[in-house]
């Protein structure tokens, strides 16, 4: 029992009076109390308490002292403030005063009322403070806040905001280390940058390096664009973004999603990059194209045109139009999509293929369609039969999503399989002509008209072989490639 109470009283050590101008005893509510004015000092442990005047009640081992308030903790920390209320039992200072100021060698903090618990060695506020970097330019301010002087932490709670040249923060929770000026999110976050607005509710910024990472619900909002993901990195010194898992772009200006696994933002070079099973979706037509490749990438040229690439066994699918190609080059300027090695698009009955084909937008709708060298188009009749339009170059005009219009420049060439308004075969047209006018009605060809010293011929049904002699050169019918749901651009 001796042994309790000894450890008792070493830690309840008294506070001891260093000196002052003025020392005299007096009596508060019928307690014999010291009072020192001017230049009062005490210490306790290894603290130092200064000010202008004070009360020292030795039986209560505590201390009401006022004006020019300084607490001095070893080489690091200062307090200051006008009134300290100090307990040497529990070790707990409660500093108030217009301009409360607590120093150290990172930082300063500023506020009206500190709790300064010595000997969990942390303060705390309950009613705002700024609190400023040495080391940079970080300013902090909050609602709510502790700092835990051993390892230099502090948390924060209620309208935080942390400015930075580069960039404010505002966040409900967040810790700070002032040694390392790291940064843990802790709740909703937004990041507000000269060129992007960055959102997570738990993460991690290290101030000094300005690099970051970002979970739940985080995304990055850059030059029109939307990086989301399960996680996201970001390194602001380098303008580079980073999302993997549950990856999203979105271009608010085009109307494109591009959803993957893993996906890449570079500002400096106005870029992004997509990758891991991607898929990109536009509305066109009201209707939502959907596009698959192994990777997708946006960027702008010098003339700030802005491109989407999308590269390798890339497949379309759309209710009304699917393709298949080895890559495609998007003017997201002036709306040309341009598919390239080995295109081939399917359009109602109608398969197009050429060495390269073009599609042109206006107003979010088809508008036309190019196909450049070796155009051809095939429409199945029957198993064996199918009209054909082969010409050097052709251009397609839509109307409310169809095919309309077809022209063809150059070595133009028609087979055309007649029926009767019954659907009985009465011939097949075979024709040559430089020029072909050709329209188009419920997918099947209406008229046809010649340009430059036509030649046509029509055969009566039996005597062309539809198999061997009614076929192009170069004819292929590739229905079996032809994407038929959405799930079918993956395969």
């Amino acid at each position: 029992m001796g042994f309790c109470q000894f450890a008792f009283a070493q830690n309840k050590s008294q506070i001891e009076i260093l000196g002052a101008d003025d020392l005299r005893g007096t009596k508060i509510n019928g307690e014999d109390v010291q009072k020192l004015i001017g230049n009062a000092r005490f210490k306790h442990q290894e603290a130092l308490m200064f000010c202008d005047s004070a009360y020292f009640y030795r039986k209560k081992n505590s201390i009401e002292a006022f004006g020019n308030v300084r607490i001095n903790q070893g080489d690091t920390l200062n307090l200051y403030g006008d009134f300290l209320n100090y307990d040497g039992n529990t070790k707990v200072a409660t500093v108030t005063g217009k301009e409360v100021r607590l120093v150290n060698p990172n930082f300063n903090l500023l506020t009206d009322k500190l709790i300064f618990d010595r000997k969990n060695n942390t303060a705390d506020y309950y009613t705002g403070a700024i609190i400023e970097s040495k080391n940079d330019s970080n300013v902090l301010v909050s609602k709510i806040g502790h700092y835990f002087t051993n390892t230099q932490l502090f948390t924060f709670k209620k309208n935080v905001v942390l400015t930075n040249p580069n960039f404010i923060m505002h966040s409900d929770t967040l810790k700070y280390f002032s040694n390392t000026e790291m940064v843990n999110f802790l709740g909703p976050t937004t990041i507000t940058g000269d060129s992007n607005l960055i959102y997570c509710e738990t993460g991690w910024y290290n101030t000094k390096k300005d690099q970051s990472r970002y979970f739940d619900n985080a995304y990055i909002i850059t030059d029109g664009r939307k990086l989301e993901g399960d996680t996201l990195y970001y390194d602001r010194k380098l303008g580079f973004g980073q999302a993997n898992g549950n990856m999203l772009i979105t271009d608010t200006a085009n109307l494109i999603l591009i959803a993957g696994n893993h996906g890449e933002i570079y500002e400096h070079k106005d870029s992004a990059v997509v990758s891991k099973d991607p898929v990109l979706t536009q509305i066109i037509d009201g209707d939502s194209l959907f596009m698959h490749a192994d990777t997708f990438k946006f960027f702008s040229d010098s003339s700030l045109k802005r491109y989407l690439f999308a590269y390798h066994h890339v497949k379309i699918f759309k209710s009304d139009l699917q393709g298949k190609c080895d890559s495609i080059a998007y003017a997201l300027s002036d709306s040309t999509i341009e598919l390239h090695r080995d295109p081939i698009l399917w359009s109602d009955s109608n398969q197009l293929t050429a060495i390269r084909i073009d599609l042109k937008m206006k107003n979010k709708q088809i508008h036309s369609i190019f196909l450049d060298e070796d155009a051809f188009i095939i429409s199945e009749v029957d198993s064996v039969k199918y009209n054909q339009i082969k010409g050097k170059e052709m251009t397609g005009f839509f109307k409310d999503s169809k095919l309309s219009k077809i022209k063809v420049r150059g070595n133009g060439e028609t087979t055309y399989f007649g029926q009767d308004e019954e659907g009985k075969f009465i011939g097949v047209n075979v024709a040559e002509s430089s020029g072909l006018d050709i329209t188009l009605k419920d997918n099947a060809i209406n008229t046809i008209t010649y340009i430059n010293m036509p030649t046509a011929t029509m055969y009566p049904m039996d005597e062309l072989d539809p198999k061997t002699e009614l076929r192009y050169k170069g004819f292929q019918w590739l229905n079996h490639l032809r994407p038929r749901k959405k799930a079918d651009i993956f395969n």
